[in-house]
């Protein structure tokens, strides 16, 4: 009883994120209410503070989710790359993971780059902290790519990570294809390890 008491409970959870996603997505962030959410989830707004306490609330699962599936995609892909058999992986291979794991959910990557900045929203400072821990990410797989070290690059991590999702946005505004988009991120941050390795007095 118990058990089938949770798992209605978790299903409802779920609705309801699936409601607020979808208000997010087809109206935006202003147009989130409890009564828009429960409507879009199928179920009495009261039951909407069952699960949660307001708004910010539930912006904040809704922003844990998306960043949560982004990390276990990067994680994934990372772990094709065995770190002891000495084979490098290549940076067209690890732009193109970063790029498609994020690509998977279309919509998530939109809110992710529409909202990574706005540090007084509860998707903004999710998205903020999930921006961090790409970053490391990124920047340890390219220098192992590049056969640098982490502190080489480190003070192009920035600028690395603002690539690959210039790349995303790019196939999202349908400007470039997915393939176009992988090529010249991954020609650009070449030149970025490059240019770390020696760099070009100015």
């Amino acid at each position: 009883m118990a058990t089938s008491r949770k798992l209605s409970k978790e299903r409802t959870r779920a609705r309801l994120l699936q409601g607020t996603l979808r208000v997010l997505h087809g109206e935006g962030a202003g147009a989130l209410t409890t009564g828009r959410i429960a409507e879009s989830a199928g179920v009495a707004q009261p039951t909407f503070y069952v699960h949660f306490s307001g708004i910010d609330e539930a912006l904040q699962f809704a922003a844990t989710t998306i960043s949560d599936r982004w990390l276990v995609g990067v994680h994934a892909a990372r772990q094709e790359v065995d770190r002891s058999s000495g084979v490098r992986p290549s940076v067209h291979g690890i732009i193109a993971s970063y790029v498609d794991t994020l690509m998977e959910d279309a919509k998530g990557a939109e809110l992710f780059l529409r909202h990574r900045r706005d540090a007084t929203s509860p998707l903004g400072r999710t998205f903020t902290k999930l921006s961090e821990k790409v970053r490391k990410d990124l920047i340890a797989d390219l220098a192992l790519a590049g056969h640098v070290t982490e502190e080489v690059l480190g003070p192009k991590a920035d600028l690395c990570l603002g690539i690959v999702l210039g790349a995303v946005e790019s196939v999202l505004d349908g400007h470039a294809t997915r393939a176009d988009a992988i090529e010249n991120a991954s020609k650009m941050l070449y030149l970025l390890i490059v240019e770390a390795i020696s760099p070009v007095e100015s």
